[in-house]
């Protein structure tokens, strides 16, 4: 399975490289606050019956001391899922880059060119050039931007906040539980996480948003959504605890299926990742390296076995067709969020 297949980089990553990003193997909660979702979960704990994966429905008191809320009226908890600090992650595998590689940071790529006498590739920058024989291009929800795979991927806007870390009193207010990460049973529904200092982070918006970035005013606004689903899950905890709200991007295409190609000789892509999680990410990044330099592996066979990104509707009807699944599903999530 390749979302396992990314589980398992990311841990023997970490491992070989010593990386401190608060690490715990300690599984995923899929949850609802809903009684007609309740059917997702028991069918999806049938599924990983007969998988023979280790699962566990979790339901009233077991549940709330669980997360330290009783929004939730079912949750599935799953063998296998990590949680960690992704920017810690990062900058730990930065750090640990070999000698023959050079990092440029802040150093956004403007533009970039084949030359067709020399077949190189030239990337502009505001400080300089870089020229290359090789152009690996793993920037997912930006692809379409660079004009790679813009007839079969987009970007969804998404926008979270993260509450300073909790009081004593506010901690022991919610019963200390164990850091924990929730996923909604439903599309669109929120996504939750307690972290390992003790802080609470609330994602509960999606958007096809026209711009790479948010102004200070609708960041506000998304802040206040989040808010009030941070009050409906942990009501004990009064007032504004929000310390940081910010927006990021995820990369989409239309039958949920990644990029991962030669896009012509010499460029190579890798992307696209469904809002799977950074594991996807890692692994790829390895693997689209590895095919870059001619390095055959058994990861490259498995994800060269999943099936391609499928063509999407031309302007604007994708926009109207988004826009549109998007109003349907934040619909039928309004209790999830």
């Amino acid at each position: 399975d390749i979302k396992h297949a990314g589980v398992e980089a990311v841990k023997r990553l970490v491992a070989e490289l010593d990386i401190d990003c608060d690490l715990e193997a300690n599984g995923k909660i899929h949850a609802t606050a809903v009684k007609d979702h309740e059917k997702k979960l028991l069918n999806f704990s049938k599924l990983l019956s007969e998988l023979e994966l280790k699962h566990k429905i979790l339901e009233g008191e077991e549940l709330h001391q669980r997360l330290g809320s009783s929004y939730y009226c079912m949750g599935l908890w799953t063998e296998g899922g990590i949680l960690l600090q992704p920017a810690k992650l990062a900058r730990g595998m930065l750090e640990n880059l070999p000698e023959q590689v050079e990092l440029y940071e802040n150093s956004p790529v403007l533009n970039w060119r084949k030359r067709s006498h020399t077949k190189d590739y030239q990337l502009y920058t505001p400080s300089g050039q870089v020229t290359c024989q090789k152009l690996i291009v793993t920037v997912n929800s930006f692809m379409a931007s660079c004009g790679v795979k813009s007839n079969r991927t987009f970007p969804l806007t998404l926008t979270a906040s993260m509450t300073r870390p909790l009081t004593e009193k506010e901690d022991e207010s919610i019963g200390r539980p164990a850091p924990w990460g929730v996923l909604s049973a439903q599309s669109m529904g929120a996504t939750v996480r307690l972290t390992n200092d003790r802080r609470i982070l609330m994602r509960n918006t999606v958007e096809a948003w026209p711009a790479i970035n948010m102004k200070f005013t609708d960041l506000k606004t998304r802040k206040a959504k989040h808010l009030e689903g941070l009050k409906r899950r942990f009501p004990s905890l009064g007032g504004d605890l929000f310390e940081s709200t910010w927006s990021g991007t995820i990369c989409i295409s239309g039958n949920n299926a990644h990029v991962f190609t030669e896009v012509e000789y010499g460029m190579y892509a890798a992307g696209c990742y469904n809002a799977s999680g950074i594991g996807l990410a890692v692994l790829f990044g390895t693997e689209i390296a590895n095919l870059a330099s001619g390095n055959m592996t058994d990861s490259i066979a498995l994800i060269q076995t999943n099936s391609k990104p499928m063509l999407l509707p031309p302007q604007p009807f994708l926009r109207w067709g988004v826009g549109l699944r998007l109003l349907r599903d934040r619909f039928l999530a309004r209790q999830e969020q």
